[in-house]
């Protein structure tokens, strides 16, 4: 394993990052025509000059102060990467509202004034509520890094934080590692986290690159050849916001562009699977649609649909992506089950957790499925199928019931069933239409 290297705090790392772009940015404004969190989310924005938009953003960057221009912009970007396939510089525009995002975040914070202050608390609870009621200790132990991992491993198998409330993908993801004959470790969880929260929600640099850090390091102990990403914002804030600031001695690859690199591998063991697809996209600049299509396209019987959606609107449903602007979210998720049943689709497959959480409960309202793209590939594989927990909690009319049907974790996990039927009418408000919390 490689000696570790020592870095500079985050804080001085972005400020030096800050001064590279805005040095290049020219203040044209393309960045700001094609965003579409400012076209479909943001009026304000919309008939603004987009030249003074930029602008804005630039002299925060530069040390100013932030504009409600900046500061709205900054905290509605989806992620979508438009800006970036637009610039004519050929800079990195939401690099720069990421860095934006940060400053505003930090200063409310300072003031008492950051509705996201929070963030990492509220999170961690909820994800402690999702696991306990889908999953054993055991289990748990397992895909936080806990127990059963080797002391060093070819692959770590990187799952952040939030997917552990869909445990579904995770296990079906694992199993798949399995019949591939992969030499893993697994390491997820809030203890694990890539600091993308302290930096875009508390904005807290300094500890998000502590954090990050610390993961790394935690990463690197296992001494692979490569590390698999399963979030996307994960990959973003490894892949983009920090990249560069503390190397590592290992490659990050997303766990889908890794089974396409082995699909030579094991497609010859694809069982036929007669269903008709949707495939809900994020593109994001990140590829790992077209990695999935590949894959998904590779299984006899399948048959992929064309269907109507926003598949540039943002790079995930979730916090940070779609999740930013509300009406957009509502709109997009609403166009894409719609769009997918009209289109004939019997299964509407989701790219991420964060897709997954949202839209599962629309089987309630319209004639589809809804899986997971590792749930149609185990599925080919002739894997054993894991019951997804989380669509049955959220698709249960009662809370009462929803607990009721999960108390033996609950009681595993040692949760207060009272406190759980307190809270869950909260967090899962909005849950019709993939707005909940949950």
């Amino acid at each position: 394993m490689s000696e570790q290297v020592d870095v500079i705090p985050l804080e001085a790392y972005i400020d030096d990052q800050a001064e590279k772009l805005t040095d290049l940015c020219t203040r044209c404004g393309k960045c700001v025509e094609v965003c579409p969190s400012i076209r479909e989310g943001s009026p304000m924005l919309a008939e603004a000059d987009p030249a003074s938009v930029i602008g804005d953003v630039v002299d925060l960057l530069k040390g100013g102060s932030a504009s409600n221009r900046a500061s709205t912009w900054a905290e509605t970007c989806t992620g979508s990467g438009e800006c970036i396939s637009h610039c004519p510089e050929s800079i990195n525009p939401r690099l720069m509202l990421s860095i934006a995002l940060n400053r505003v975040r930090a200063h409310r914070s300072v003031r008492g004034e950051n509705p996201t202050g929070d963030f990492y608390g509220r999170m961690s609870q909820i994800i402690k509520f999702a696991v306990g009621m889908q999953m054993s200790p055991v289990q748990y132990r397992r895909i936080t890094g806990r127990a059963g991992n080797p002391e060093r491993a070819d692959v770590v198998f990187y799952l952040g934080c939030n997917v552990l409330r869909t445990p579904v993908i995770v296990f079906t993801a694992m199993d798949i590692l399995d019949r591939l004959d992969v030499d893993y470790a697994v390491l997820g969880g809030t203890a694990n986290c890539c600091g993308i929260i302290h930096y875009k929600f508390h904005g807290d640099a300094r500890g998000a690159g502590k954090i990050g850090g610390n993961t790394v390091d935690k990463l690197a102990a296992f001494d692979p050849e490569k590390v698999l990403h399963w979030c996307p914002s994960c990959v973003l804030q490894f892949g983009e916001t920090v990249k560069g600031f503390k190397p590592y001695p290992f490659e990050f690859q997303h766990f889908a562009h890794f089974l396409l690199s082995r699909l030579a591998d094991f497609k010859g063991s694809f069982r036929p699977v007669a269903r008709r697809l949707a495939l809900h996209r994020h593109d994001g600049g990140l590829g790992i649609d077209r990695s999935v299509e590949t894959i998904l396209s590779a299984i006899p019987g399948v048959e992929l649909l064309d269907f109507d959606e926003h598949e540039h609107w943002a790079y995930t449903c979730g916090p940070g992506g779609l999740n930013n602007v509300v009406d957009m979210r509502r709109a997009a998720h609403e166009q894409t089950v719609r769009s997918a049943v009209d289109a004939g689709a019997d299964t509407l497959v989701t790219l991420y957790h964060t897709c997954h959480r949202d839209l599962c409960v629309f089987e309630s309202r319209f004639p589809i499925g809804v899986h997971n793209w590792t749930e149609i590939v185990g599925e080919a594989l002739g894997l054993p199928a894991h019951e997804d927990g989380y669509k049955r909690i959220k698709l249960h009319t009662e809370i009462s019931a929803a607990i009721e049907d999960s108390r033996e974790f609950i009681e595993a996990n040692g949760l207060d069933p009272t406190m759980l039927e307190a809270m869950l009418p909260d967090l899962m408000a909005g849950r019709n239409e993939g707005l909940s919390l949950w």
